[in-house]
């Protein structure tokens, strides 16, 4: 295995991982937490594998493994992927699939 290999396994352990720790929040919430680790809310959980995910591409990005994009780039990417995230919620919503929920719903929906 090349090391660039090895980096990409990992960004595909960490993406495993951010599903795993979303699928346990809307099991049992942001703030519940594992008996054995009291500490770990899911949400700090799901956050510590969101920045892993990061810290791997940044990585990759340092060994020109992978293209770093400019500010704007990134910011275009966000923009216009909220732009869908409102448009298909909209449409979700009046299909009747997607309900107003408040964070603290979620958080103490068990």
């Amino acid at each position: 295995m090349k090391q660039q290999d090895y980096y990409y396994v990992m960004l595909m352990e960490e993406c495993a991982e951010i599903q795993k720790a979303v699928a346990k929040i809307l099991r049992f919430g942001l703030d519940d937490t594992h008996p054995d680790f009291p500490e770990l809310t899911n949400e700090k959980d799901f956050l510590t594998e969101y920045y892993q995910l990061m810290t791997v591409v940044e990585e990759l990005q340092k060994q020109q493994k992978l293209v770093c994009w400019s500010e704007e780039q990134v910011q275009a990417v966000k923009n216009e992927k909220k732009q869908k995230i409102a448009k298909y919620l909209e449409y979700s919503k009046a299909r009747g699939f997607v309900e107003e929920e408040n964070r603290h719903e979620l958080s103490n929906s068990n």
